[in-house]
């Protein structure tokens, strides 16, 4: 049962704190809430039921007028149209049960569920990318007591590996409220200060080194590898994203060697800048 929920981004100057805030209960009895988050501030979510699932969903104008109304009674001061940074969409693949209203998602649980077919095929379906490691951990386990990996492990490690770039032997000290830079690297750091281009800055958070490291070291290939995935910027700002993206794509093509889709990204980054009603 395909759920959409929309998110605008927007400054840190309508929320300073570097908490969290939920509002509970709106006044259609949804959740809102407020995350501080690299620098801005993200606002959601709704949910709506969609028949379709699209690569690319739309944002309802009733569901932008319900984020910014509602925000607007709980922030610093409150958001207006062209105050929003960025609206990204993302579809909830939630597992409706048999006795649920197809038109009412708001009901459904937001849990994965975990499934073993009679040919040992294990599915993990529902869910969200926020809970991933429990996710794994389910999964991984399940697999286990299902004897599929009875050779392999005996538990599921997830919660004690750090992903790659971590901080070694300490906890990370900058909270993720703060604008990203250097320190996101961890212990790969150092390395990015080394590459070339470290002093020459593409906008705040990204400099010409991050997208040689990101192409030599992590795989990157397109502007959207880049703007989107290694670094957030897509979702942050996607003005300041479609004007970064013809100097990664030149940075990308001297290091690859192939096309990095810097058209294909520009469309990307008009539909996270689009106020559909306007």
């Amino acid at each position: 049962a395909p759920s959409q929920g929309v998110h605008i981004v927007v400054d840190r100057s309508f929320m300073s704190s570097d908490h969290a805030l939920i509002v509970p209960k709106t006044a259609d009895g949804r959740v809102l809430f407020a995350v501080p988050w690299l620098g801005k501030v993200i606002l959601g979510t709704t949910d709506t039921a969609r028949d379709q699932p699209l690569t690319e969903p739309q944002a309802l104008k009733s569901e932008l007028d319900f984020i910014l109304k509602e925000s607007a009674a709980h922030l610093q001061k409150a958001p207006a149209v062209q105050d929003i940074r960025s609206i990204w969409v993302g579809l909830r693949p939630l597992v409706r049960p048999q006795n649920t209203n197809e038109g009412n998602t708001k009901s459904i649980s937001r849990e994965h569920t975990i499934i073993s077919s009679a040919t040992g095929l294990v599915t993990v379906t529902g869910g969200k990318w926020t809970t991933y490691r429990v996710m794994a951990k389910d999964t991984v386990n399940h697999c286990i007591k299902a004897g599929v990996l009875a050779d392999r492990a005996t538990v599921c490690t997830t919660d004690t590996l750090r992903l790659v770039g971590a901080q070694s032997g300490r906890r990370m000290t900058q909270p993720i409220s703060q604008a990203p830079g250097l320190s996101i690297y961890g212990d790969e750091r150092d390395q990015v200060e080394a590459t070339e281009g470290a002093h020459n800055q593409l906008a705040e958070g990204l400099t010409e080194a991050m997208v040689r490291f990101a192409a030599r070291y992590e795989y990157a290939r397109t502007v959207e590898d880049v703007l989107a995935r290694r670094c957030r910027m897509l979702f942050l700002d996607a003005a300041l994203a479609t004007q970064c993206a013809p100097q990664v794509a030149q940075i990308l093509q001297s290091e690859t060697g192939i096309d990095p889709q810097l058209d294909a990204f520009l469309s990307l980054a008009e539909h996270y800048r689009t106020i559909p009603y306007l």
